[in-house]
């Protein structure tokens, strides 16, 4: 069974190797919940010939309505994470009814597709009111892989209509599911039917750099601690999902 880790920094893709990860899945942002990283963090990435990269391709936090311009700069972001050498490319457009925009939703396929690249449609679907409709939506654009908690706070809370989505798909595309999975909770994907899953395991790491100073950038302890993938955590779900389930 395929891991794949959520990464902010190079420092977090060197932790996601560490750990076994077999695929990262490149953001800006995390308190947007991901937008689209800089060329530089793209490019060293795919410098890892022991993980597959897949970049997020979000103009901006906030909903997934876009307009014109915003689309245009997602086609910039695509062609130039395909140069930079990617696995694929990571995006949902929703319409004013959080369906799926399926004319933008193809366009961004499209091109994809023409550059070679993998396509995720990310959690934008489960704001999407009709969840079996949405599905069969992203297999008609030819979407490679859905990344979803099954329209629940979690991946756990949301397991039985992963099991739905996952009998509906019928290998058509693939069902990743991602939201709160942990070391405490990763047995509960095996067996689902799922190739892989998809987590943001992190943790609090001391900073080495001593300041005396009381100027504080960002949150009141930006400067005494990093956020960081969490090796031992990654390590943890890459032995249960591919221990217990031989995949």
């Amino acid at each position: 069974m395929i891991v794949e880790v959520v990464c902010y920094s190079i420092e977090d893709v060197i932790r996601a190797s560490q750990g076994g990860a077999a695929r990262v899945e490149l953001c800006a942002d995390p308190g947007a919940g991901g937008t689209t990283p800089n060329y530089g963090l793209i490019k060293q990435s795919t410098q890892f010939a022991d993980l597959d990269t897949m970049v997020m391709i979000r103009p901006r936090g906030g909903d997934f309505l876009y307009n014109s311009a915003e689309i245009a700069q997602m086609e910039e972001d695509i062609s130039l994470a395909a140069r930079l050498g990617v696995r694929g490319v990571v995006f949902g457009a929703l319409d004013d009814k959080a369906s799926f925009d399926t004319s933008t939703m193809s366009r961004l396929v499209r091109l994809a597709k023409s550059l070679d690249l993998e396509v995720t449609c990310h959690r934008a679907f489960d704001l999407t009111p009709d969840p079996k409709k949405a599905l069969e939506t992203l297999i008609d654009l030819g979407v490679d892989r859905l990344l979803t908690s099954g329209q629940a706070p979690s991946a756990v809370e949301g397991l039985p209509l992963l099991r739905e989505l996952v009998e509906q798909a019928t290998g058509r595309i693939s069902i990743m599911p991602g939201g709160g999975i942990r070391p405490a909770n990763a047995k509960e994907f095996i067996g689902l039917g799922v190739t892989e899953i998809h987590t943001g395991s992190r943790i609090q790491v001391a900073s080495r750099m001593k300041v005396a100073s009381d100027v504080k950038m960002g949150s009141s302890d930006a400067q005494e601690y990093n956020i960081f993938v969490d090796v031992e955590a990654i390590k943890s779900i890459v032995t249960i999902v591919r221990g217990e389930c031989q995949c």
